[in-house]
């Protein structure tokens, strides 16, 4: 069995020993968007975003048990009504406003990258790229069109467009990171925010065994080895994976946060 299809069953059956009575297809999918979320997760919390979202995922993907949308959902969305209450350790707090499925047009045409959280505050904004399995799958080219090497802007000095040109001549440099997606959302931010302070947070998950795949040591060194490559562009990039936020967290965190940390882990932490 491959890796990501151990994960997928695994999840699977994290999702049945929480007693739930809804049945999951063949390929891993629950018949409503409903199904899929963790208690204090409400519809009303994200629902408008992703049917305003060109992916489309309430109609599909989104009843996934292995759907990085759903999880990025179960883990922001009770923050949309205790929106003071939501920090990045390391990274910005004092957010006053959280959207799915947010679109961020780069200013080159075409369909503009989408983000699958947007936070922004007063004087900061971070955008968040959720990935569970799909850097588990088969190793996917970069590809970029014709538009990104035409930018004439600032960007064009920025590392993010350096490293465009190495994945250009170099399609497949790496294997579970899609680090031409990471860099059409940097200039989608930078275009977008021109003049606050931004960090693009790759947010990733792993198992609460991660050494039983190799899969996800080279994801890990992929992630650093981008990052270093993209250092000190305007938009900051910054990485974690889901259990380290859910651990940091937990220091501090009021009554009601603990409870969905729980939820949060009994769904997702699993082991494989």
């Amino acid at each position: 069995m491959q890796s990501w299809e151990l994960v997928r069953s695994c999840l699977r059956q994290s999702f049945e020993r929480q007693g739930s009575s809804v049945a999951i297809d063949k390929d891993g999918y629950v018949p409503n968007p409903c199904d899929n979320l963790l208690p204090c997760v409400h519809l009303k919390d994200f629902e408008a975003d992703l049917k305003r979202g060109a992916g489309k995922e309430l109609e599909k993907n989104f009843r996934a048990v292995h759907s990085s949308s759903a999880l990025a959902v179960n883990c922001f969305a009770p923050f949309r009504q205790r929106i003071a209450d939501l920090a990045l350790p390391g990274i910005a707090a004092g957010f006053d406003s959280l959207q799915f499925e947010s679109e961020c047009p780069s200013g080159l045409g075409g369909q503009p990258p989408t983000l699958d959280v947007l936070l922004r505050g007063r004087h900061v904004v971070v955008a968040i790229e959720s990935k569970l399995t799909e850097f588990l799958g088969d190793s996917k080219k970069a590809e970029f069109s014709h538009a990104y090497s035409q930018i004439c802007d600032g960007r064009r000095e920025q590392p993010y467009f350096r490293a465009m040109r190495r994945l250009m001549d170099n399609p497949e440099t790496y294997v579970r990171l899609d680090a031409a997606q990471l860099i059409k959302h940097a200039f989608g931010l930078e275009y977008r925010f021109p003049k606050l302070p931004v960090t693009l947070l790759y947010l990733f998950w792993e198992p609460a065994n991660p050494g039983r795949a190799p899969e996800f040591a080279q994801h890990r060194k992929e992630i650093a080895d981008f990052t270093k490559r993209v250092e000190g562009s305007k938009v900051a990039f910054k990485s974690m994976s889901y259990p380290k936020l859910w651990e940091e967290w937990r220091s501090g965190a009021q009554e009601w946060l603990f409870k969905h940390l729980d939820n949060l882990e009994q769904r997702y932490l699993v082991e494989i």
